[in-house]
């Protein structure tokens, strides 16, 4: 009987240190989706390897970095603006008292940023989509 109970507690205390597979502290089911598109008004073609990245971001703190709650980035891969996408979330990082932004960037291959949003995106409410204007970082 010691010896399964020793063993029960190894197990208890291996399952206790092991980091959960989505990396977001909760359970992937409980995760919601955030669709949108990003753009921008120009009439400029977007390069074929331009790199999109997406992020929600807390904005609660005026004097301090945001903090990213979740992120995605992703090729263009020729795509022209409009362009979707999809970034999933754990709804319970959200705090109903703090305030959150969402935030894009075009960059090309090098890292170099193209476009920005330069305008605070209130996060929507999960199944509500949101479209990101973005302007020129060469303004």
């Amino acid at each position: 009987m010691r010896r399964s109970y020793s063993a029960m507690l190894l197990a208890l205390g291996l399952a206790a240190c092991s980091t959960p597979s989505d990396g977001g502290g909760g359970s992937a089911a409980n995760h919601v989706t955030l669709q949108g598109t990003v753009a921008y008004r120009e009439r400029i073609a977007l390069i074929p390897d331009a790199v999109v990245t997406v992020q929600i971001r807390d904005v609660s703190l005026q004097d301090a970095p945001s903090v990213t709650i979740a992120s995605t980035e992703f090729k263009s891969e020729g795509r022209q603006v409009p362009i979707p996408f999809s970034l999933k979330y754990d709804p319970a990082k959200i705090e109903p008292r703090r305030t959150y932004s969402v935030f894009a960037r075009i960059d090309d291959a090098a890292g170099r940023m193209l476009w920005i949003t330069d305008t605070h995106n209130p996060l929507p409410p999960p199944g509500q989509s949101i479209a990101l204007n973005l302007v020129s970082a060469n303004r």
